[in-house]
């Protein structure tokens, strides 16, 4: 499924990238149901670092696919260069606050 659109967004958070003027954006959609009505996705975007495209998380309900995608989030964000290279922060501090899959 491609997905061109976040929808409704129900949480952003800013992460600073040491070195640029420009942070990284995480913008999470309000999950929805599969055009199928069986299973449902959560959609969600990375501005500042990787491709930008909307992905999605989906789950059997909203409660699965939001956490996923915050999973999802997480492990981009862990595993990108700038964060090998020590180079994102949230708060000050190299805990982006997503969990990790």
């Amino acid at each position: 499924m491609n997905i061109d659109n976040i929808g409704v967004v129900i949480a952003t958070r800013s992460i600073a990238l040491l070195g640029d003027t420009q942070a990284v954006t995480v913008t999470i959609g309000t999950p929805q149901a599969f055009s199928d009505g069986k299973d449902y996705y959560c959609p969600y975007q990375i501005i500042g670092i990787g491709d930008e495209r909307i992905r999605y998380a989906s789950g059997v309900d909203t409660i699965q696919a939001l956490f996923l995608a915050l999973k999802k989030i997480g492990s981009v964000l862990h595993s990108s260069d700038p964060a090998r290279a020590g180079s994102l922060t949230w708060l000050g501090n190299s805990d982006l606050g997503f969990p990790m899959a």
